[in-house]
């Protein structure tokens, strides 16, 4: 077997989906086809004594502990063990195999709408809170912002959901023997700016639809011409519209990347 013709960057990736996923570690010792991985990385990996994926006993639960301290609310909503299947998902695997951030996976590609509004808010903050995620270069919305709209009632149900899991979410999750029955708004719509300060702060507040749609049409980054242009479809007037994006640039709402 040649050493050069093995991609150890998958072989390290895949490994790392085993020592989360027993269920996935199985696919990769059987017969079945696996598109990320070929031939010569699997026989290494089935070289791999089972018994060293089971040293850590607590690694997947340190794992979706840091989920539920992401998504407190979404979990309720959803159960626990309903997060916990994240890491036996094709968007766990993606993640690792495409350097994603687990938690940024969770909320757009396994959670998706299933806790309706809160999910999206939930990931949004989880979205802010990272603002060294990979962009490609233009203007766009600051990276540390997240703009978005979601039913109406939103923000409010899910402070009053927030006040409900305590000071201490994680021990009523722990608690929790059935995802919540109440369920967050469904209609109407409301404009949110979420905005993650220094140290670690986060601030969420109603918007008007205008700004709200501006900044999500420069997400991702974009050429200024275009947010010009975008702000001017979306009723800025034409000669007023680079001083409005000077202007957002300036309040760190916009940011060249």
């Amino acid at each position: 077997m040649s050493a050069a013709a093995i991609d150890t960057i998958q072989v390290q990736r895949a490994l790392v989906c085993m020592l989360y996923d027993p269920a996935y570690a199985a696919r990769v010792r059987g017969e079945g086809p696996l598109a990320e991985l070929g031939e010569r990385e699997r026989a290494l990996l089935r070289a791999v004594d089972p018994r060293a994926l089971r040293t850590d006993a607590m690694r997947r639960a340190r794992a979706v502990q840091a989920i539920l301290e992401e998504y407190p609310v979404s979990a309720a909503l959803l159960g626990v063990p309903a997060v916990d299947r994240f890491f036996s998902s094709p968007a766990f695997r993606a993640a690792v195999f495409e350097r994603g951030s687990m938690a940024l996976s969770f909320g757009t590609e396994f959670l998706k709408e299933r806790a309706l509004g809160v999910g999206a808010l939930e990931a949004a903050i989880a979205r802010a809170r990272r603002p060294d995620r990979p962009r490609p270069p233009g203007l766009g919305c600051a990276a540390n912002v997240a703009a978005l709209v979601v039913p109406a009632g939103t923000l409010e149900w899910y402070q009053q959901a927030r006040a409900r899991l305590g000071a201490d979410p994680l021990r009523a999750l722990a608690a929790l023997r059935r995802p919540w029955t109440q369920r967050p708004p469904k209609r109407g719509r409301e404009h949110l700016l979420v905005e993650a300060k220094e140290g670690g702060e986060v601030s969420i507040g109603g918007a008007s639809e205008a700004l709200v749609d501006l900044l999500r049409a420069a997400d991702p980054p974009r050429p200024r011409a275009e947010v010009v242009a975008a702000a001017i479809a979306l009723g800025a007037e034409a000669d007023e519209a680079d001083e409005l994006v000077a202007d957002l640039l300036g309040d760190g709402l916009l940011a060249e990347s």
